[in-house]
């Protein structure tokens, strides 16, 4: 457990970033609680945070030497809107790339890594901040906040340009997008974060993205709505992602107005189903599947 930190003075106007440590020692731990505490010349504040869940820290600090370390970072670094990772070892190895921080010099450089990935978060931010403003939703066509915040999407796509589309699109529309390129960063996004949506390509480079869908559709507690997202939009298509519980079918390339069309609409019944849930009512029969996300 983390030393208390001291809470800074309260005319510090400095960017403040929480700083996650998995799998430091203890000396470690301390050394780090009290260079951070006392650089208050330096250009940015740092805390070590309490908690490591999701939205809770800004900058992972991982031991790459202490069991699952790596694993830990490759997760870490796979979530879209990442946390920036800085590494911890002892030397360069080829199994896991470039240590960011060694051991023998971390009390000496532990600072110069941490602003470094401070400018990274803060150039990020920047730049989430100027697409907003470019692309503002019309206030008509906006989806509804969840939980004080936009409504969450996934998007499993291996292209990275089909990605930046969709993004862009359904920005559009007030839905925050998010993408990755395999089944397997997928799932360790789905690990740490919940979506009102997913949007999948069934032809991934790592497996079959239909079995995805199943277990995303009725295992609990995910259950969120999945559209389906192919080039490939035959009879048999349409009817194997039907039967493994699509709530909508796009085909490529989708017009922008089919794709505002259909994500409204599944994501206003997902939000009225978890309503209900939450009233302990019970949610109106689902539209029969149809190409294109339309009820039939």
């Amino acid at each position: 457990m983390p030393a208390t930190q001291e809470e800074p003075a309260p005319f510090d106007a400095r960017p403040c970033y929480r700083i996650a440590v998995f799998g430091l020692g203890h000396r470690f731990q301390r050394m780090l609680e009290i260079i951070v505490r006392h650089a208050r010349h330096n250009n940015y504040r740092y805390r070590v945070a309490e908690h490591r869940g999701p939205g809770e820290f800004d900058i992972a600090l991982v031991d790459l030497t202490a069991k699952g370390g790596t694993e830990v970072a490759r997760t870490l670094r796979s979530v879209p809107q990442a946390v920036q990772v800085i590494g911890v070892g002892r030397r360069a190895d080829a199994r896991r790339g470039h240590d960011d921080l060694l051991f023998a010099t971390f009390s000496l450089d532990v600072l110069g890594v941490l602003n470094k990935a401070a400018e990274s978060a803060a150039l990020r931010e920047r730049t989430r901040r100027l697409s907003s403003r470019l692309i503002q939703p019309d206030e008509g066509s906006r989806l509804p906040l969840v939980a004080g915040r936009p409504p969450r999407a996934l998007l499993v796509e291996p292209s990275p340009s089909v990605r930046s589309q969709l993004a862009v699109a359904l920005r559009q529309i007030g839905v925050d997008a998010e993408g990755v390129g395999s089944l397997g960063q997928a799932e360790d996004v789905l690990s740490m974060r919940t979506y009102e949506l997913v949007i999948l390509e069934p032809r991934q480079p790592d497996g079959d993205g239909f079995a995805m869908l199943r277990r995303l559709k009725h295992e609990a507690p995910l259950r969120m709505p999945v559209v389906v997202l192919s080039a490939r939009s035959g009879i048999l298509d349409l009817a194997k992602a039907a039967w493994a519980g699509s709530s909508g079918y796009l085909g490529k390339p989708v017009t922008l107005s089919v794709l505002h069309a259909t994500v409204r609409r599944v994501v206003t019944r997902h939000l009225r189903q978890q309503q209900s849930r939450h009233r302990g009512e019970r949610a109106p029969e689902a539209p029969r599947f149809a190409p294109d996300g339309r009820g039939g």
